[in-house]
């Protein structure tokens, strides 16, 4: 059975971050996921500039610099077609990027495997066994001193340690997809509102756009007629799926098993933060890891993660917690919008607090 220092489930932004940090730090690190990189993700692609901070402490700056990307300068909210919101970016040192999650996720992998991790492509996890540190997969058992859950919000990771939370019914699904980008497309983020639910749609280069949606799928089950409510021409596309949107957050870890990204905590698609916590989580979680192998006892510093994890959702989720209470129920938001204009400085307010440089 292969024996490692950590075990890591999930190569996506979280795990592979982790796995870097851990593997330059000398450790054993396997680095598990069921798909083949690379690979496409429901995602609006936008990289928040919070994340250059990750990328200059571990050396990265100048690999991402050069990943194709484009700029983003500005961020517009309509409802029902109409202008709610729009703002410019301050000039764009080191801002806001669209970045292709197939692009994004594999650099981030390769850069974690010539850091010396171990990668499994194409692994499907089948059962923990938490107390001995045992990862049963499809392509055998691997062991480790520490198992990292970065296996997304339907973490079988959370699920198999008992820190997933209760289910919950939830009604919103998640839809992307990539297309040739329209005309006019400028270099904003575009956030469109109606009842059925919101899609943003942003450049990712030159040529092509990503469209995310979120839709109620009690009022509607195909993005497709939606999208093209806002873009009349737009031919048949190849949608990628996700749900649930909205979930309670998960417990960071219990002893063997710590739990990093969307596996412990799912934030609202609507700010576009969700891979900068990702990132972020990974990050301190190696972090303290890295600590707790050095006094050969790594689950004593759980508390140590626990505690940086919950500082950083409380320093930087209250707008993404305020714009999910917003978009749990888009017909009551789109209908308030119709009444009432939300004052231009609180809405700027929110936006800087999100995309400051």
């Amino acid at each position: 059975m292969p024996s490692h220092d950590v075990i890591i489930v999930g190569a996506a932004p979280a795990g592979s971050l982790a796995a870097l940090v851990l593997a330059r730090a000398g450790h054993r690190v396997a680095l598990l996921d069921r798909a083949a990189f690379p690979r496409a993700k429901v995602c609006g692609n936008c990289i928040n500039p919070a994340a250059w901070e990750i990328w200059h402490k571990l050396g990265l700056t100048e690999s991402y610099s050069a990943l194709p990307h484009q700029e983003l300068a500005g961020f517009t909210i309509r409802s029902e077609g109409r202008l709610v919101f729009e703002q410019t970016f301050r000039p764009p040192h080191r801002g806001p990027r669209a970045i292709a999650r197939d692009v994004l996720d594999d650099w981030l992998r390769r850069e974690a495997q010539a850091a010396g991790a171990e990668f499994f492509p194409e692994t499907t996890v089948t059962e923990i066994n938490a107390p001995n540190g045992v990862v049963e997969t499809t392509r055998g058992p691997f062991s480790g001193k520490l198992i990292f859950g970065a296996d997304g919000r339907n973490s079988i990771v959370a699920r198999q340690s008992g820190l997933m939370p209760p289910p919950r019914r939830c009604h919103r699904v998640a839809w992307q997809a990539s297309l040739p980008a329209p005309p006019g497309l400028d270099d904003h983020v575009h956030m469109h509102l109606f009842e059925e639910g919101y899609f943003g749609v942003s450049r990712y280069n030159s040529t092509e756009a990503v469209i995310s949606m979120v839709l109620d799928s009690r009022r509607t089950q195909e993005p497709l007629p939606l999208a093209r409510r806002y873009f009349p021409q737009l031919g048949e596309q190849s949608w990628l799926r996700m749900n649930p949107i909205t979930r309670a957050p998960a417990g960071t870890g219990a002893g063997r098993v710590w739990l990093l990204g969307d596996a412990a905590r799912v934030v609202e698609p609507f700010t576009g933060e969700g891979i900068t916590f990702a990132l972020s989580t990974g990050l301190l979680a190696a972090e303290a890891a890295v600590d707790g192998l050095a006094k050969n006892d790594p689950a004593s510093t759980l508390k140590t993660y626990a505690r940086a994890h919950r500082q950083l959702y409380r320093r930087r989720a209250w707008v993404n917690t305020l714009a999910r209470w917003t978009l749990v129920t888009p017909s009551r938001t789109v209908r308030l919008l119709r009444k009432v204009k939300p004052p231009a400085s609180l809405v700027s307010f929110l936006s800087n607090r999100v995309h400051a440089t």
